[in-house]
């Protein structure tokens, strides 16, 4: 469902002239004034109808935004994630020792630029007969503005300390974030009915994780899985094996020399109510077999592994997986016989290098299309490590090269791409740009 009401303007316009002229029994020409009046109370009907079907479409938890997205959360009882501070070390120094403890309340803040400050989170002393202490520290407010201030760079004391001479910052500002995304936050409203199982379902878990840290974008969770291989007694043309959590798909059969079986020509598969079945194919490879080598993978039930990935493509650190893990592992939500373990995903680099072409008169609005911040191939590196096991797909850069959704832009005429060539991915692995970028235009009479 796309519109509640019609919201096209052509046919609100048309609709209104038609029931006027109706009125008035005769056809109203352009320039007449009761058309004119037409026309007028045509924009603001049109402006109320798409105000109204906005309205409407917010009670939809697909469409809904911003407070109303809120309100539709609390249904369910799932809060948006605030912002979160950032936080440092801070070392707190004098440039003589004195013979009396120094003070260092909690609060006490420093800054760099007089915008974002820090203060202390516990209460320091600075001995007497020392010259330094150091004391934790976090942001005054969230956000990701907060990070990345290197090591010395908060210098600047807001609430002097006599004796105290300087400050600095002995480690890189990090972990603050913003407030969670409406993306983010409504695909966590919409997994929340799953919270209420205990008995561990994939949703479940992928909720307690993206709740755990406003900085995940996207979870995977799966069983644990091992590979089970066995040498099956063949039963008129028929082999057997048990068991409720074998995977068909990975299904592997030997011929008698070690060669892997065809399926549908050497045997056929099937697997129903925990039990698997291999029919061997008269005059195929395994036609004389008494027995059949096979080997299967297994779902692990009860081992249960998640894998969290953070927004632009980065790998969570040690802190995020550990609010991962503490999140999942809790009392409430696993259920007794699950054995959770949370994982960095794996990374798969990948390289960019194309040559696009265009025309003369095209040229400027080309290169800014493709090669500018926030162009083609800077979509494309965004998109590529937004999901997990997203496969390398070059087709979809060459799309954004060619035809980019921004309306106005001008695409390149051709484009030809050497890196990246299209690459599977698993499920728990992402994409990830190497840097390595090589970029050439090849301007062409048409």
């Amino acid at each position: 469902m796309n519109e509640f009401i019609t919201t096209d303007a052509d046919a609100i316009y048309e609709s209104i002239l038609q029931s006027l002229e109706k009125q008035v029994e005769e056809p109203l020409y352009p320039g007449d004034e009761r058309r004119i009046f037409a026309e007028a109370l045509a924009f603001w009907t049109i402006s109320m109808f798409n105000a109204l079907n906005d309205a409407a479409k917010q009670k939809l938890l697909r469409y809904a935004r911003s407070d109303v997205l809120d309100a539709l959360g609390e249904r369910v009882g799932v809060t948006r994630i605030g912002e979160s501070a950032a936080k440092t070390q801070l070392r707190f120094s004098t440039s003589e020792t004195v013979e009396e403890n120094i003070i260092i309340p909690q609060g006490t803040r420093v800054t760099n630029d007089s915008t974002h400050y820090f203060a202390t989170v516990d209460l320091a002393v600075i001995e007497a007969g020392q010259t330094s202490v150091e004391v934790d520290a976090e942001s005054v407010g969230g956000g990701t503005s907060f990070n990345g201030y290197a090591p010395g760079t908060l210098t600047t004391i807001v609430d002097p300390i006599i004796y105290v001479d300087s400050v600095t910052n002995i480690t890189e500002t990090s972990g603050g974030d913003d407030k969670e995304s409406d993306a983010a936050y409504r695909e966590r409203i919409r997994t929340a009915p799953s919270k209420l199982s205990t008995a561990g379902p994939i949703n479940g878990y992928k909720y307690y994780a993206m709740s755990a840290d406003s900085s995940i974008s996207d979870v995977v969770v799966k069983s644990e899985q091992e590979t089970e291989t066995a040498e099956l007694t063949v039963y008129g043309r028929k082999a057997f094996m048990g068991g409720d959590t074998l995977l068909l798909g990975t299904l592997l059969v030997q011929t008698q020399d070690g060669a892997p079986a065809a399926s549908e020509t050497d045997y056929t598969a099937e697997y129903e109510n925990g039990l698997l079945t291999i029919t061997i194919t008269p005059g195929g490879a395994l036609n004389d077999a008494a027995t059949v080598k096979v080997s299967i993978d297994r779902t692990n039930a009860g081992i249960v592994k998640i894998f969290p990935l953070c927004y632009g493509g980065k790998i969570p650190e040690e802190a995020i997986l550990k609010k991962v893990q503490d999140a999942c592992n809790a009392s409430e939500v696993r259920p007794l016989t699950d054995l959770v373990k949370v994982i960095a995903p794996s990374e798969e680099d990948y390289d960019i290098e194309l040559t696009y072409y265009t025309t003369a008169s095209d040229a400027g609005a080309c290169t800014q299309t493709v090669e500018s911040e926030g162009g083609a191939i800077d979509q494309y590196i965004a998109w590529q490590c937004e999901k997990l096991g997203r496969h390398i797909n070059p087709d979809k850069l060459r799309a954004l090269i060619l035809a980019p959704s921004e309306s106005g832009a001008v695409g390149a005429a051709r484009v030809v791409i050497t890196k990246p060539v299209f690459k599977e991915l698993g499920e728990t692995t992402i994409a990830h740009f190497s840097g390595s970028k090589t970029i050439k235009r090849e301007v062409t009479e048409r």
